[in-house]
């Protein structure tokens, strides 16, 4: 049994009582859920916003997954995380009678079918945020029936990520429905904005910019990484894992040529020597771009939908992914617009890199495009909270 699946089972034993405990006497609360750490992500800014808003109500957070409630199960801003129990008629309709929520509010693909009609049933607000829907979306092949009526009955609003969403969800018969952009906009914005430093990547670095590797996964991500970090023994490479496993770590350095050094050994190390460092660390990733000049985002080899492509674009810096894009729409934005690229050769990389090395121009007129779209697209969880608030 994996580790994940063991802190699945674990964390739900005795949660429904620890629920009715917890939420006993509370009125008016505000309930919101995510599946894991990435959509919590979209939603983090919903909720820290809630919370400056209304400072006195309470508010319930529940996760699916591990990812998201165990760094986040200490979280101050909310009264109460917990993860979500089985959904099942019987779970569904002891947790909302424990609950009581006044709202419920969804991120993303989240469509639970006994909660949502339980939700539905109790007359309770209920919303959903961060749709996105692509025309080939099996929601809305023949046997995708089932969500279409969720969102045609249960939602009080659908906020869609963009345009085409919009349109589709619209066609499905949800009676009200709002683009308002990404929310997740406006946390990689803040966090871009706010004032933070590593001090050991800060002398690593020794004053010059680096080319930052986020969240790859084995197989392509890190062969691209590390050839680019090959051909150029004078630069400066972050890597940053999206999960840190040993067996990858051990892959990456076993493919380098150049030095390298772990940040959970670098303390005592001459870093400022070391082309390489390797993040075997999670949590600041988003942060850590702050140190590059040009990005490469993971998970474009093994799935359509490379990882977050705003967090490094939020610095106003270009971004680049593998070949595999289709399904992240920040990307194809950024692509459309010039500041977005996509390789599926060390060749196509290493190109790219020298010419982003030779053509300061060019690096500078691709990064304040990639700024400028993260900064159209901020304001939208206030426009989503208007909604729900009034």
């Amino acid at each position: 049994m994996s580790d994940k699946l063991r802190k699945f089972i674990a964390g739900r034993k005795g949660l429904l009582k620890r629920i009715r405990e917890a939420c006993a006497g509370a009125e008016g609360i505000i309930w919101f859920h995510a599946a894991s750490y990435g959509e919590f992500e979209e939603a983090r800014p919903l909720i820290e916003k809630t919370r400056a808003r209304f400072p006195e109500r309470k508010i319930l957070l529940t996760f699916f997954s591990p990812s998201g409630y165990e760094p986040l199960r200490e979280w101050e801003v909310v009264d109460w995380v917990f993860y979500l129990p089985i959904d099942t008629p019987r779970n569904a309709r002891a947790f909302l009678d424990a609950v009581r929520p006044a709202k419920a509010v969804f991120t993303l693909g989240e469509y639970w079918e006994f909660f949502l009609a339980g939700l539905r049933h109790r007359h309770i607000d209920t919303y959903i945020t961060s749709v996105r829907i692509r025309p080939d979306s099996p929601y809305l092949k023949w046997y995708g029936w089932r969500y279409r009526r969720i969102y045609r009955t249960t939602y009080k609003a659908v906020f869609t990520q963009n345009e085409t969403a919009a349109r589709l969800v619209r066609e499905m018969g949800a009676p009200l429905v709002i683009n308002t952009g990404d929310a997740r906009l406006d946390r990689v914005l803040a966090v871009a904005e706010s004032d933070w430093n590593d001090p050991l990547v800060t002398r690593w670095a020794a004053g010059k910019k680096a080319f930052i590797a986020g969240s790859t996964l084995p197989g392509g991500d890190d062969m691209l990484v590390t050839s680019l970090a090959n051909a150029h023994p004078d630069g400066k490479f972050l890597i940053v894992p999206h999960e840190p496993a040993p067996e990858q770590i051990a892959a990456i350095q076993g493919m380098l040529k150049v030095p390298s050094v772990l940040y959970s050994e670098a303390s005592g190390a001459d870093l400022e020597k070391i082309p390489v460092l390797i993040v075997d660390r999670v949590g600041n990733l988003a942060r850590l771009y702050r140190y590059g000049f040009a990005a490469y985002v993971g998970a474009g080899f093994t799935t359509d939908c490379p990882h977050s492509v705003i967090e490094p674009a939020a610095y106003g810096i270009p971004v680049s992914v593998g070949p595999r894009y289709y399904q992240n729409p920040h990307f194809v934005e950024l692509l459309e617009a010039g500041a977005g690229f996509s390789f599926s050769t060390p060749e196509q990389i290493g190109a790219w890199y020298d010419r982003l090395l030779a053509d300061p121009a060019m690096l500078a007129k691709t990064g304040a495009i990639a700024k400028r779209l993260c900064e159209d697209g901020r304001g939208a969880s206030d426009k989503i909270l208007d909604v729900i608030f009034g």
